[in-house]
């Protein structure tokens, strides 16, 4: 008994120091059982959510990928949790999101093909498209189409989703071009939507609109104005517009935002870069050789990572200061040897190897292999098969997209009653 005695009261002394309480919480490992180590008491709330707690929590235990979304061919994006098993800690947080589905239209009904009616009309057929994900929100494309006699007509809404708060899900119209009631305007050439965490930790979203000012009697073909909108009270307000001359358009476009700074592989030679303080545009040469690339944000507002692929080897480069430092290399050729995978480089079609998904900071990059996803841990140098396409999934078009799911961030926390008794330590 005199034991247990001496070990409560070394344990009382200890939980009684703010400065030890503070380094005992921060190594309790997930966000949700911070949430729940919160709870014990309003003392223990109130270090917890303290923001400069949160800051070092975060450094120290980073958001957790709990999955990604994939699409392939036309099919509705659904949730593939990551493996191994994640800890139990986050069991019910893949749970939610596993369960959660994205409404296929306004009526939350996909209708499968165009079957026409004695009006010569047919049902909207919409598709699902995942743009973005950050910070537990989700941005989706609704695109739906259908068929009127010998024309069709189409319609796009923007939906953002909160898969681990259903409730929070709002659809968006898509913002207009300023040139749409132009009498030759034919539409935008390309979109984008983007988002940023802020220093409060909410989230900004961005939409990018390029269009081809051809139709507008501008004579270049190589000319596209960029119109920037941002997300505000769900009404989609103009934030910058520039045009710029862009040589050998690859389609398709990636994009970063870091910081007020658009990054767009817009060809294969170089990127272009909007700079939304100054609405203008300067560009940034890809290493030579860089075959398949994808840009990653850095916390570094002044800097980007790059990567991409040079003679059957995947790098990561970091651009700072006006110039490009190789920061990693890996032999995917190795690595695929250890998956039992070492015909890798005898592909030739780009199509059949290419990067899907680059993480913040580099920290992991999602490859396609044919029907195989990867993911590559880039600070644990791992490489390991996350998702293939069942047989049953045909046609199949070659392209598999997938966008990660991260843990929400900050946690939301309880509003604690005022309970003297529930804690000795209270204060």
């Amino acid at each position: 008994m005199e034991d247990d005695a001496a070990a409560a009261a070394a344990v009382s002394k200890v939980l009684a120091d703010d400065d030890l309480l503070a380094e005992i919480l921060l190594r309790v490992g997930f966000s949700t059982t911070l949430v729940r180590t919160a709870a014990v008491c309003k003392r223990w709330l109130h270090h917890a959510s303290h923001k400069a707690f949160l800051r070092r929590f975060r450094k120290l235990n980073p958001p957790r990928l709990l999955g990604f979304y994939t699409k392939i061919n036309q099919g509705a994006p659904r949730f593939v949790p990551m493996l191994p098993p994640q800890p139990p800690e986050l069991a019910a947080a893949i749970r939610i999101v596993g369960g959660y589905r994205f409404p296929a239209g306004p009526d939350g009904v996909m209708s499968e093909g165009y079957s026409l009616g004695v009006d010569g009309e047919s049902l909207f057929r919409y598709e699902v498209s995942v743009h973005d994900c950050r910070n537990g929100s989700v941005s989706t494309m609704l695109c739906g189409r259908r068929r009127r006699g010998y024309r069709y007509e189409s319609r796009r809404s923007i939906v953002m989703h909160s898969p681990l708060c259903p409730e929070r899900a709002i659809a968006i119209d898509r913002p207009l071009s300023p040139h749409h009631q132009h009498p030759n305007y034919g539409g935008s050439h390309d979109c984008i939507i983007l988002s940023r965490e802020e220093k409060d930790g909410g989230l900004s979203h961005f939409y990018v609109m390029l269009e081809n000012p051809m139709v507008l009697d501008i004579t270049s073909a190589t000319n596209f104005t960029a119109h920037v909108f941002i997300l505000k009270d769900g009404v989609w307000c103009m934030l910058a517009s520039a045009t710029t001359r862009i040589d050998h358009w690859r389609g398709g476009i990636r994009a970063v935002l870091v910081d007020n700074k658009i990054y767009m592989v817009a060809t294969y030679i170089e990127i272009t870069v909007l700079d939304l303080t100054t609405s203008s545009f300067f560009t940034v040469e890809i290493p030579q050789g860089v075959g398949c690339s994808m840009l990653s944000r850095a916390d570094d507002a002044s800097s980007v990572y790059l990567i991409g692929v040079k003679e059957h080897q995947l790098g990561i480069w970091l651009h700072k200061g006006g110039s490009w430092s190789i920061v990693d290399t890996f032999s995917l050729n190795d690595m695929c040897a250890n998956l039992m995978m070492s015909d890798w480089v005898k592909d030739t079609d780009w199509t059949e190897r290419r990067i899907t998904h680059v993480g913040d900071n580099a920290e992991f990059v999602i490859l396609q292999r044919r029907r195989a996803v990867f993911y590559l841990d880039t600070r644990g140098r791992t490489l390991r098969i996350l998702y293939e396409v069942p047989k049953e999934d045909e046609p199949y078009d070659g392209i598999i997209r997938a966008n990660p799911f991260m843990m929400i961030w900050p946690p939301t926390f309880p509003a604690l009653k005022s309970d003297p008794t529930r804690c000795g330590t209270e204060g």
